[in-house]
């Protein structure tokens, strides 16, 4: 008692402690302001993520079409699917491209026709998918460079020329072709 009786004499006495108070105290309550500003901020983003979720799911919802988007992308997959190649291993990924790229070109007029096989690596963004390469070299006569072209466009398979090199004052022809295979994924690149 005598302490708070000797604060409240020294405070009607002293302007300058009187004027600190009252500082302190105005630094307190706008401390206590900005954690209470804070607290409300706090919960009305929380509010904010929560209304937006909500609506992104009753969009979802809203959408009847969902059933028909998969099922349109299934037939996209089996498609694509239908036009990659298979094999066990690599050796007959490689083999079975090589003859495929053997049989377009019975019946062209090709000479000294050559056939390597090239690159076998797995696609970096698709898993399960495999890129194998064939080179074939050869002399050709003018035209049958077109219809070797027009063979691989038609093929039923995926097969992507990577590069075609033309030399018309020896008639040689390079061709570099990939063809994509699945049924290789316990294969070592």
């Amino acid at each position: 008692m005598q302490l708070l009786a000797s604060l409240q004499s020294e405070l009607a006495q002293n302007f300058r402690l009187r004027i600190g108070v009252c500082l302190i105290a105005l630094i307190l309550l706008f401390y206590l302001i900005l954690l209470q500003s804070e607290r409300l901020q706090i919960a009305f983003d929380s509010y904010a993520q929560q209304y937006q979720r909500l609506q992104q799911a009753e969009n979802l919802l809203a959408q009847d079409d969902g059933i028909n988007q998969l099922d349109a992308e299934n037939r996209d997959y089996s498609q694509l699917s239908e036009g990659l190649w298979h094999a066990e291993t690599l050796g007959l990924a490689q083999a079975s491209l090589q003859g495929s790229l053997g049989d377009m070109i019975k019946t062209l007029d090709l000479r000294n026709s050559r056939m390597r096989s090239g690159a076998a690596q797995p696609l970096e963004n698709v898993d399960g998918v495999w890129q194998i390469q064939v080179q074939l070299d050869a002399l050709y006569n003018r035209g049958d460079d077109l219809k070797l072209l027009y063979r691989l466009a038609q093929s039923s398979k995926l097969l992507v020329v990577e590069r075609l090199d033309l030399q018309p004052s020896s008639n040689r022809l390079s061709l570099l072709v990939s063809g994509y295979f699945t049924g290789l994924e316990n294969q070592d690149p």
